[in-house]
């Protein structure tokens, strides 16, 4: 039943069928634990056991499940259409079928009239040089999907390549929304959607430790007495910031983080491609971006580890480069990874003062902890971490 997460967390597959087995499973769980430890994969996988339709697990096509992410998907995605275009098998387009319809699954039909008017700028133009509104594009994206799921001629993956690229445009992956999350009016529109029929629905619902207060609210109504069909799974890199009233209200799994062996592995397993990637984004990051990307991150890492190795603090000019490139490549993870390592490559490197290198690792380390923790933003965050190793050098 849960073959897709015992791929990686392989105890916590087996707890969670033998507590549904038992009938013990409430229509309220909480999966905690960092991104990239497999609580969406979790997630996804006993949502279509619960709405009875794990025949449709593989393509993710669902109107019973709805899921309100706190994350964008467009790298995952990009690494997925490359792969697609690359490799042209089964395997990469049953990866990208699953990748888009994760985003897919935000457009849900109990929020869409919230988001009626509201356009999308694809790159496509309709006859009449319109881009449509998200729902529509959403739409044009499933149909693409649609006949994916029955196979492709090698032919045609050039066009489908070109046409998803087109349509895949950043507002796509987050309802055209300035930040990611659920709003007070999307979780009153689930709540209705829940309530109305008989049939067995499931939402999961991201991050809840950074709604409104009026979102928080809302949901704990939603939880406190859920129709006897409907599943509400919470996704959480933060439990303690969570009302004790709604923590009250759920069944809690925690989630440990994978190693890089196992990310690596799973990788390999896949799409047998082996090489060492410390996590999934390193992976989507290396195959979705472009070589020039590439090389710019890689040059805005290597600035940022410069500059706090040596205690320098970076111009306006310098940062508002390396923020502009973070933001074009959604590169934050492999930023982060890069910097790491560098940073502990200078730690085995003779002739670099130690003390100095451990200055800057620990206001890497507490910069990192307040942009995990207290969703402090990461622009303020490494700005910090810069003045505090320039102070202790």
């Amino acid at each position: 039943m849960f073959e897709n997460l015992g791929r990686t967390q392989k105890n916590l597959a087996k707890e969670i069928e033998e507590v549904y087995f038992a009938g013990m499973l409430p229509q309220s769980i909480l999966f905690s634990g960092r991104k990239g430890t497999s609580r969406l994969t979790a997630a996804l996988d006993l949502s279509f056991v619960l709405t009875g339709e794990d025949n449709l697990r593989p393509v993710l096509r669902s109107s019973h499940v709805m899921y309100i992410a706190a994350r964008s998907l467009r790298l995952e995605t990009m690494a997925a259409l490359s792969l697609f275009h690359r490799e042209r098998n089964d395997r990469s387009r049953l990866f990208l079928i699953q990748t888009i319809r994760k985003t897919l699954l935000q457009y849900h039909s109990s929020i869409a009239p919230l988001y009626e008017n509201k356009k999308v700028s694809v790159k496509e133009r309709d006859e009449e040089g319109r881009g449509g509104t998200l729902f529509s594009n959403a739409e044009a994206v499933d149909a693409i999907l649609l006949n994916l799921e029955d196979g492709v001629a090698n032919a045609e993956i050039d066009q489908i390549v070109s046409t998803l690229e087109k349509r895949l445009v950043s507002d796509f992956f987050s309802l055209g929304k300035k930040t990611y999350g659920a709003s007070i009016d999307e979780i009153r529109a689930v709540q209705d959607w829940i309530e109305d029929g008989t049939d067995e629905k499931c939402v999961i619902i991201e991050n809840p430790e950074d709604l409104t207060e009026g979102a928080k609210n809302s949901m704990l109504k939603m939880l406190e007495e859920p129709p006897a069909h409907s599943h509400i799974i919470l996704l959480s890199e933060h439990p303690d910031r969570i009302l004790q009233t709604i923590l009250s209200r759920v069944r809690r799994f925690q989630f440990p983080e994978l190693s890089s062996k196992t990310v690596s592995s799973l990788i390999g397993d896949i799409f047998s491609l082996y090489g060492e990637y410390s996590t999934f984004d390193d992976f989507f990051f290396e195959e979705g971006t472009d070589d020039e990307d590439k090389k710019q991150l890689g040059e805005a890492s290597s600035l940022f580890s410069s500059a706090i190795i040596e205690g320098k603090t970076l111009s306006l000019d310098e940062e508002n480069k390396m923020f502009s490139v973070l933001d074009k490549t959604d590169g934050y993870g492999y930023f982060r990874s890069s910097v790491i390592k560098k940073i502990e490559a200078s730690l085995r490197s003779e002739g670099v003062k130690t003390k100095r290198i451990r200055k800057a690792w620990s206001a890497l380390s507490e910069a990192f902890y307040r942009n995990d923790t207290y969703n402090m933003s990461i622009r303020i965050a490494l700005d910090t971490a810069l003045r505090e190793a320039e102070i202790g050098k």
